[in-house]
């Protein structure tokens, strides 16, 4: 009930779709359906523009992947040249650490001796100050000196008790001296200058460099950064350009939704459609086989009646013989000879029509018989004309038949063509399949030999940076190791993978070359399941034909025996009739009884013909139900053998997914380890640099710890770079690792699309089981309809019977008169010729019957054959017992194969139990031939009486005379009534299946183009899907790598930032470091070179106080001898006040010297004037000057070596 509702709503949808698009649904099937085919080409021109559309994306995207490609080894390029940089950073900046540390070290040193050189002379309290204090320092005294020399040179100018030559010898000194100390500090200042430009120049040149140094890296760096934003401009570019092209995608998207969904729609109603054509031409075929069933009912029917009207016929005949008989014996003598002469006649006309037709005969007899008048003539004619008329409409049906056998062939051949094509294309597809598969494989197989070589090159250099970092260090030996290990496991698993891919391969081999036997093997016993049928049924239908033309013949041979020897006879008893006349009346009602016994048994025994027929017709159905159970049961093993396939390689995906989750979990693990190494290594950096930190102080505690310290902290440096050598390493194998890990996932993800190739794949096989489930299903049906077919057959077997009991009831009150010598005569003019086609048939039988025997052969070598397939199949299966999974599978292929040849073994044993059963229907029918002589033989004894009856009727049968032509005139009506009926049934059957046969052309050519059309549609709607899903995969990634390049062009900014920084701190510190040191320098070189000088002064002045003190002591004698006038107080005084000078200046050094010579210019306007007041001028300078000097410096001294006339004092003091 809901298959017609459906059915009905479809109708109803359709028909509102046509109204929407203005047709009137009451317009013909031809102009929906070409309205339905312009829809179509619409739509094609739509998917094609489409398909265009999408070809002219993907070039457009193939277009844009390239640039991007592009683009990305630019900006690896820049990456590369990024790294370039940074590692020259790296180098300057490690030699800038190097110099930076140099220039401490120097500092440090250089400190250490200002610091010793001012203990040793005796200034321990400048020494631990500030340079700029120090230099202070040295300035006041060099001050303080000059202001001394100026005062002593003031003082010698207004000594004017002197000589002069004296004072002419002391001012020559004086002036030599100040002219020496004049050179010396021109000297001390030229070198000043030359120190200070040098260092100048080479600071100068210095900040040149570096700020030439700067503005390359400035320069590379504002590069660096153009390129970065030109590779940020065109990423936005391209994802600008992404999401374009997404927006278009997803505009895009509709339309081809709506494109599937409209091949959907028209796929439901060429759906819809076949379903209707389906159940149209089931009802079609049921119309027709009720048809047939009424057909062949009718012509039974007519058969009978045509039974009857020549058994009336003859009766008549036999009758009109009769009474010629008698009126020959009531005439004289001299008519009996002429009368015999007429039988004779009569007699040979109908023995030469009985090699003849019936309807000459016919006509022999109406022209003999001049005797009976023109209305039995002109009846007689007519009935030749309708027995004509009957022949040829038989002969027409027969024609009709056979015409309808040849539609029926070329359709079921017209079927097998198409099964035969389909089965090409699927072939086809299937080797398509296989060889993009092993296409496919073989890319793989190929990536995989690529990648292995890859990485053996890899692992080479891998071994050699590894065997010269080996030399170096053991730590990096060991991680050599455990790489070089985690790579052999790497190989090892992709060994195991290649070998997995190699099964798999041969495995699929294996399969596709199964299948392709199962699938040979299939056809082929389709086929000859299909021929087999074929012959079986026309056998059956030949081996019925034969039955019943077997038994017409050997009726129609017991019928012509029985009349030749009745003719024999009928000489003999025409002379007893008048003897037998007076016995007939006491014999007829004997003959009454015996007739109606004969009646009865003859309709016995057609009635009983009837029921064998439909016996072997159940039979054959039952048979034939049997082949569909055993069809069933096949096809039911075939999704068995199926569904175990499906679980075959849902379990080999299983696997394979472990196999992944296995691999990504080394991947992980191996990520782990590479961050632990890197962490170690981060790690040992922060080691070092905390080691480094703790340096600089105590650099400054202990001198004899900084050499040391600074070798630790060199080789720590060296250490370190040792380790950033080791991280580079770390990260190329990382980044090694990296795509290593990509190439695995890109394997994974190639091993995800093939488990859905293989879930699709399951898809389809779940589809054709679920096809197959629907075949069996009709199949079904159809034994339901077949069985109830059987159930109205039966009914129409009880409902003839009941026919058949009121015609024999008829026919007993009809066949009284009827049983006559006239009719057998007929019937075996009628049945020699019948008996010949018989023959013929015969004949052809047997030909079929010997090219059966020879399709059986023919069988028996495809069995023989596929016994030898089995035996191949043995081997292989042999062959194959080392994949244990596959035992099992073979092993139940092997029970499949038996089955088959068991079931081919039943089909057999089925064949020789029908040709053991056709041997039993022969033999029957030779028992019942034998039983039909005998009763000949009593019907012959029977016709003996029953002449004697024919003279006693002759008066009844006058009286039948007239009603029989009464019947025959309403039975002529009642013919050509019912050939008007048949050739109007005949021609709207012509007419039908003319209809049918053109209906059933268009459909198949609809059907194969929407087919063919819905084919391509497919395959371009799966190109697009593929393409489709290649492109979003494309996009992801690409988004994925626009991601990766952003997160690490922003990481790399940054670093780039932290580093400029880095950079410009420690630009800053070398600046600011430099500047002091050279400070400090010059400083120090200044204060180098006073003291040098000063030294040289101090020692220049020793010698002159030295020399000075002699002409003193000279100038003191001379003075003595001459002044001898002056007092002895100022004598004492003098000689107390010139010993002090050589006390003081024994004690103290510098600065007594000049105090010495204070005391010559005092002493010198002592002398000139004598006056006690220029003794008394020292007492108040002295006291001023020593104050400030004291003032200026400590008072804790060194006491130095009291020597005061040795001039070695300054030699020994320096």
């Amino acid at each position: 009930m809901e298959e017609p509702a459906r059915e009905k709503i479809q109708v109803e949808d359709i028909l509102e779709r046509l109204k929407e698009e203005g047709i009137n649904p009451s317009a013909s099937a031809d102009e929906q359906l070409c309205y339905v085919w312009q829809l179509f080409l619409r739509n094609e021109d739509k998917l094609r523009s489409a398909s265009q559309d999408l070809e002219n994306l993907r070039q457009q995207q193939a277009e844009e992947m390239r640039e991007v490609e592009n683009y990305v080894g630019h900006v690896r390029t820049l990456t590369a040249e990024r790294d370039a940089f940074t590692t020259e950073f790296e180098k300057e900046n490690e030699q800038l650490r190097i110099e930076f540390t140099q220039l401490q070290l120097q500092q440090e040193a250089q400190l250490k001796e200002m610091e010793e050189m001012l203990e040793q002379e005796g200034l321990s309290e400048i020494a631990h100050s500030s340079p700029s204090e120090q230099i202070a320092y040295l300035l006041v005294e060099r001050t303080t000196l000059l202001e001394k020399l100026e005062i002593a040179d003031q003082k010698l100018d207004s000594h004017s008790c002197i000589d002069g030559l004296c004072a002419a010898q002391l001012q020559d000194k004086f002036d030599h001296i100040r002219q020496t100390l004049e050179d010396e500090l021109q000297q001390q200042g030229e070198s000043m200058q030359h120190t200070k430009e040098t260092m100048n120049k080479s600071h100068n040149e210095e900040l040149e460099r570096e700020k030439v140094l700067r503005k390359r890296v400035e320069r590379d760096l504002d590069e660096a950064a153009r390129r970065l934003q030109m590779a940020h401009e065109e990423i936005r570019r391209l994802t600008d350009e992404l999401d374009m092209q997404k927006k278009e995608q997803s505009k895009l998207d509709p339309a081809l939704q709506l494109a599937s969904q409209t091949s959907e729609s028209w796929r439901e109603e060429m759906n819809k459609l076949k379903d209707r054509d389906r159940t149209e031409l089931q009802k079609a075929m049921e119309h027709n086989n009720r048809l047939d069933k009424e057909i062949l009912a009718l012509r039974s029917r007519v058969r009978s009646l045509d039974s009857e009207r020549k058994v009336f016929l003859e009766l008549v005949e036999k009758l009109k013989e009769e009474i010629c008989e008698y009126q020959k014996n009531e005439k004289p003598g001299p008519v009996l000879p002429g009368m015999d002469e007429t039988e004779e006649n009569a007699c040979c006309s109908l023995q030469m029509q009985d090699k003849k037709d019936p309807a000459r005969f016919e006509e022999e007899c109406a022209i003999d018989k001049t005797d009976s008048g023109q209305e039995r003539r002109d009846q007689n004619k007519e009935t030749v004309h309708k027995r004509c008329r009957k022949v040829i409409d038989d002969i027409k049906g027969r024609n009709f038949q056979l015409l309808h056998k040849l539609q029926k062939l070329q359709r079921e051949h017209e079927d097998l063509v198409e099964r035969n094509e389909e089965l090409e294309s699927i072939l086809g597809e299937t080797q398509n399949q296989t060889r993009e598969e092993r296409e496919h494989l073989e890319g793989e197989i190929e990536g995989l030999h690529r990648k292995i070589t890859s990485l053996e090159t890899e692992l080479l250099k891998a071994q050699m940076n590894k065997t010269e970092a080996s030399m170096k260090d053991q730590e990096t030996t060991k991680k050599v190791q455990d790489f070089q290990e985690m790579l052999k496991s790497h190989q090892e698993k992709v060994e195991v993978l290649e070998s997995k891919l190699s099964e798999e391969r041969d495995w699929r081999k294996q399969l596709a070359s199964d299948l392709e036997k199962t699938q040979k093997a299939l056809k082929a016993e389709k086929k000859e399941l299909h021929n087999s049928k074929s012959e079986l049924v026309s056998l059956y239908n030949e081996l019925q034909n034969l039955r019943g033309m077997a038994e017409e013949r050997d009726f129609l041979n017991v019928t012509h025996e029985k009349l030749q020897e009745e003719n024999a006879l009928l000489e003999t008893k025409v002379l007893k009739l008048s003897q037998e006349c007076e016995q007939l009346n006491q014999l007829v009602v004997k003959q009454k009884i015996d007739e109606n016994f004969t009646t009865s048994e003859t309709t016995y025994k057609e009635l009983m013909t009837k029921a064998r027929i439909l016996e072997e017709q159940i039979q054959i159905l039952g048979g034939e139900r049997e082949q569909l159970c055993t069809k069933l049961l096949e096809s039911n093993k075939k999704t068995e053998e199926l569904e175990k396939e499906v679980k075959g390689s849902n379990e080999e995906k299983q696997l394979l997914l472990e196999e992944n989750a296995q691999l990504r979990q080394d991947i992980l693990a191996t990520r782990e380890e590479f961050h632990s190494k890197i962490e170690e290594a981060v790690s040992i950096k922060s080691e070092t640099s905390q080691k480094n930190q703790p340096l600089k102080p105590q650099s400054s505690e202990c001198n004899t710890a900084l050499n040391m310290s600074i070798k630790q902290y060199l080789s720590g440096e060296r250490l370190l770079q040792q380790h950033q050598e080791e991280m580079q390493q770390l990260r190329q194998d990382f980044h090694r690792v990296q795509n290593l890990c990509s190439s695995a996932e890109k394997e994974l993800r190639y091993e995800r699309e093939k488990n859905l190739d293989l879930k699709k794949h399951n898809i389809l096989l779940q589809q054709e089981s679920t096809k197959v489930k629907a075949e069996l299903r009709q199949v079904q049906l159809k034994l339901t309809d077949s069985t109830k077919m059987c159930s109205s057959l039966t009914m129409q077997w009880e409902h003839s019977q009941q026919k058949v009991k009121e015609l024999e009831l008829e026919l007993l009150k009809n066949s009284q008169s009827s049983k006559l010598q006239s009719s057998l005569q007929e019937k075996l003019a009628l049945e020699k010729s019948r008996a010949t086609d018989a023959e013929k048939k015969v004949l052809e039988l047997q030909q079929k019957m010997k090219e059966s025997h020879h399709q059986l052969r023919l069988t028996e070598t495809h069995i023989l054959g596929r016994k030898q397939m089995e035996e191949e199949l043995k081997e292989a299966q042999e062959r194959e017992t080392q994949l244990w999974w596959q035992l099992q599978e073979e092993q139940r292929k092997r029970k499949l194969l038996d089955q088959h040849a068991e079931e081919l073994q039943q089909q057999l044993r089925h064949s020789h139990g029908t040709e053991t059963l056709l041997a039993k229907t022969h033999a029957e029918l030779q028992v019942r031939f034998q039983q039909q002589e005998a009763q000949l033989h009593i019907l012959e004894d029977e016709k003996k009486t029953a002449l004697d009856e024919h003279l006693h009727c002759q008066k009844a049968n006058q009286n039948l005379s007239e009603q029989l032509s009464l019947l025959q005139q309403g039975k002529e009506t009642l013919h050509e009534e019912y050939d008007c009926l048949l050739k109007q049934l005949d021609i709207y059957i012509r007419k039908h299946n003319e209809r049918q046969v053109r209906h059933k052309a268009k459909l198949r050519r609809a059907k194969e183009t929407f087919v063919h059309e819905v084919k391509q549609r497919d395959v371009r709607i799966k190109q697009l899907e593929s393409e489709i899903a290649l492109s979003r995969n494309q996009a992801g990634k690409e988004h994925a790598l626009i991601k990766q390049i952003t997160t690490e062009n922003e990481n790399l900014l940054q670093e780039k930032r932290e580093l400029l920084q880095q950079l410009n701190e420690q630009e800053e510190v070398g600046q600011n470091n430099k500047w002091t040191i050279s400070t400090i320098q010059n400083r120090v070189q200044f204060l180098d070179e006073e003291n040098k000088r000063l030294q040289e002064s101090t020692l220049q002045l020793s010698s002159q106080v030295g020399i000075l003190e002699r002409t003193l002591r000279n100038i003191q004698t001379h003075s003595l001898e001459d002044f001898g006038s002056i007092g002895f107080s100022e004598c004492q005084l003098l000689s107390k006040m010139l010993p002090r000078p050589n006390t003081s200046f024994s004690a103290t050094g510098l600065p007594n010297s000049l105090g010495i010579l204070r005391a010559i210019q005092d002493v010198k306007p002592e002398e000139g004037t004598k006056t006690p007041k220029s003794l008394f001028s020292l007492s108040p300078s002295q006291p001023s000057e020593i104050g400030y000097l004291n003032v200026a410096s400590p008072g804790d001294r060194t006491n130095f070596p009291t020597q005061p006339q040795s001039p070695s004092f300054s030699c020994d003091s320096v």
